[in-house]
């Protein structure tokens, strides 16, 4: 977003507003001393951008002793300001400041008679290749919040290059090994949750407070074991990617409620581990509600030890599987935040706006 101080006083000067309505860094763009110069601000500090092309003595492009002389001295007129970031290059420069409106345009102008001492050419060359501009109107180029004044030819081809690194820097897609990665996390949660049960439960068994509550929040250590897991082999956002966290982590969850469950009731009643896999029953036993009493024979002496009634393992389940959700969806959001570029697309437009002249020096 652009500050109203900033975007009235350089609307007052003849500069335009620009949207980026997808990444929200809009901008403020402008012939300005003879430049095409962009501005926009982050917080307390402004920043703009200069596009130019600038050659050095023998009328190639500039050399990094010109442009180390360019810099220094962009810094020495950073008289009343903060430059808290300054890039100097060729093609342009780009510098961040923390002061107030006036100061920051004032250093805005200095820098501009700066490079017409410098002899930099503006909006009558083109930035990238230094032609001079034909009879055809100047392109102006946006993209990463910046506009860049070219030629038709070099905007053409400078499109056709953004177009082509957005599609490379896409991160790999290895759905498969993402899979194995979110399987791990998986096991991860669910020895989690026999941990928590095995150890953790029974120091509660005779307390009030239902400690298994609170180990439901292991569901959202399990989306993010899940999460973590897949992102580890796999961080191109897809279809499947979607698919495989959801699914994987509703499935540990039910795996690790399960099991915490049966473990934690065969330490808290005084069963060891092997002895409570070798009884069928004792499989069931937080089960019973839903399960068919004909089809299963359950030890009298399992039934009278468990009193807690049966429906309370559903409840922690879908405990689980709500925290697990909400999980699931922030990290999932995440992923498609990393996954993608950011930045508004390349856009070219032909440049048809009256040029603005700095503000006059006071007397």
């Amino acid at each position: 977003m652009i500050s109203k101080v900033l975007r009235t006083t350089a609307e007052g000067i003849g500069f335009t507003y620009m949207e980026a309505a997808k990444s929200g860094k809009d901008s403020l763009y402008g012939v300005y001393g003879g430049y095409l110069v962009t501005l926009y601000d982050a917080g307390s500090s402004q920043s703009f951008y200069i596009s130019y092309f600038l050659r050095d003595g023998d009328g190639e492009e500039a050399d990094s002793v010109r442009l180390l002389e360019l810099s220094e001295s962009l810094k020495h007129a950073a008289e009343d300001v903060r430059l808290t970031e300054c890039d100097v290059q060729p093609d342009g420069l780009f510098c961040k400041v923390s002061a107030e409106i006036d100061r920051f345009v004032a250093f805005l102008d200095r820098t501009v008679a700066l490079l017409q001492e410098q002899g930099a050419d503006g909006v009558t060359h083109c930035s990238r290749c230094g032609n001079r501009i034909g009879k055809r109107p100047p392109k102006k180029l946006f993209a990463e919040r910046r506009n860049h004044l070219l030629c038709e030819h070099c905007a053409l081809e400078l499109l056709e290059e953004s177009t082509k690194a957005t599609d490379v820097d896409l991160p790999p897609k290895h759905t498969g090994k993402g899979l194995l990665g979110a399987v791990g996390g998986g096991l991860l949660a669910v020895v989690a949750y026999l941990l928590l049960y095995t150890f953790l439960a029974p120091l509660f068994a005779e307390s009030s407070f239902e400690v298994r509550y609170v180990l439901c929040l292991l569901g959202f250590f399990a989306a993010w074991a899940v999460y973590a897991g897949f992102r580890l082999f796999s961080k191109r956002p897809c279809a499947s990617a979607y698919a495989i966290v959801g699914v994987v982590t509703a499935l540990s969850v039910a795996a690790g409620q399960y099991l915490g469950s049966f473990v934690g009731y065969a330490k808290i009643q005084g069963f060891s581990i092997s002895e409570a896999v070798r009884l069928p029953s004792m499989w069931l036993i937080h089960l019973r509600s839903a399960v068919d009493k004909a089809t299963v024979t359950y030890d009298q002496s399992l039934l009278d030890l468990y009193d807690a009634p049966s429906s309370l393992f559903w409840r922690l389940l879908v405990f689980s599987l709500l925290f697990a959700a909400i999980g699931a969806t922030m990290f999932l959001f995440r992923l498609r935040e990393n996954g993608y570029p950011h930045e508004e697309p390349p856009e070219i437009e032909t440049l048809r706006i009256q040029p603005s002249e700095p503000k006059p020096e006071e007397p």
